[in-house]
């Protein structure tokens, strides 16, 4: 068994790492094509633009990794078919199961690698490649001038702003939030197009002003011209950035997530990203179980039929994803478990009826 086991891990291994590797070179490559115009055009220096396109790989192999898993694994496991190895193992005795167990662990260290380097790889190197990209592109204000930055002082005290700009400590469209001083669990919350920072001081300039009682229902509603708040000036540098998820990772999206459940919103968005972070590497292992079983199901298909049976899952299980993502996202469905999830499940489901369906 233990002789099976590693020849069986072995074979699956070889095509997947092959797999990955074709897939990763493939994409790659594709980036180096897009990213021409900067070559050509822009005169922009090799080295940089291949930083850029090095610095995306780690995004690349992410996403080519539950694709390679399902390739590698109908392949090995259809070579296997076709040359009655696979008939041979269960005329022997021994069970699908156990034929697939080994499989099954490799595709858990799989999602177990892909988790690893989406959180820790992926964030900084996406990060850095954006900030090449900016200063190539000639935008180099961007980098002094941040956008959707939240601050928070001890007194409780959160502020927002859509545009933040380092050098003038200036604010566009700016919010305040705290606990109102009237009656306990009341809520004073203020908005103006412009604000500053200056000193140990934040001015908001000609705003609206509203109370909202424990249930969050409008109290009273004013304008003022000039709102001061006692803001420490240690306090006003840039405690976080709302940037795009593939530059956060699962801890600083769930920081985000508790920031916002605070100041009273409800981050729907931000919660559908954390639950997609936790959900996409586990793809490894459905397109493993499910790529295995429909190898098992019709192992004397030939191979180009194989390849379209999951390039269709593969574009199934997409399409399925970036809509349920949407829809998270938009709030058009409120539960982040369930549009993060719902995919991998039903794929799940389909790859138990087929293994029912191979057993008998």
């Amino acid at each position: 068994m233990k002789l099976l086991d590693r020849y069986v891990t072995k074979m699956v291994a070889l095509y997947v790492l092959a797999a990955v590797f074709a897939f990763s070179v493939l994409i790659i490559c594709n980036n180096f094509y897009a990213s021409s115009d900067l070559l050509f055009h822009k005169r922009i220096p090799f080295k940089t633009v291949a930083m850029i396109n090095l610095l995306d790989a780690p995004a690349t192999i992410v996403l080519s990794l539950p694709v390679a898993s399902l390739f590698g694994v109908m392949l090995a496991v259809g070579s296997l078919g076709r040359s009655s190895e696979l008939t041979a193992m269960r005329c022997g005795g021994i069970s699908l199961l156990r034929i697939m167990i080994p499989v099954l662990i490799l595709s858990v260290l799989l999602s177990v690698a892909t988790y690893l380097l989406d959180e820790n790889v992926v964030p900084k190197a996406s990060q850095r490649a954006f900030e090449l990209k900016s200063m190539i592109e000639g935008d180099e204000t961007s980098l002094n001038v941040k956008q959707d930055i939240f601050f928070r002082n001890d007194a409780g005290t959160i502020v927002s702003t859509a545009v933040y700009d380092l050098d003038t400590k200036g604010l566009v469209r700016a919010q305040l939030l705290e606990s109102s001083d009237e009656q306990e669990g009341w809520l004073l919350a203020a908005n103006a197009p412009f604000g500053r920072f200056e000193g140990d001081t934040l001015y908001l300039n000609n705003g609206l002003i509203f109370l909202l009682d424990e249930k969050g229902e409008l109290v009273r509603r004013d304008t003022f011209q000039e709102l001061t708040r006692p803001f420490p000036e240690e306090l006003q540098a840039v405690h976080e950035e709302k940037r795009d998820a593939s530059t956060l990772a699962g801890g600083e999206i769930a920081e985000q997530v508790a920031r916002l459940q605070q100041a009273g919103m409800d981050p729907v968005a931000e919660k559908t990203e954390f639950q997609f972070k936790i959900s996409t590497p586990v793809a490894c292992f459905i397109f493993t179980f499910v790529g295995f079983i429909f190898s098992v199901y019709s192992p004397r298909k030939e191979t180009f039929v194989g390849m379209l049976y999951a390039i269709i899952m593969v574009l199934a299980y997409y399409v399925s994803i970036s809509v349920f993502k949407s829809l998270g996202k938009q709030g058009i469905i409120p539960y982040p478990i369930f549009t993060a999830w719902i995919t991998n499940v039903t794929f799940l489901l389909f790859g138990i009826y087929i293994f029912t369906r191979v057993r008998r």
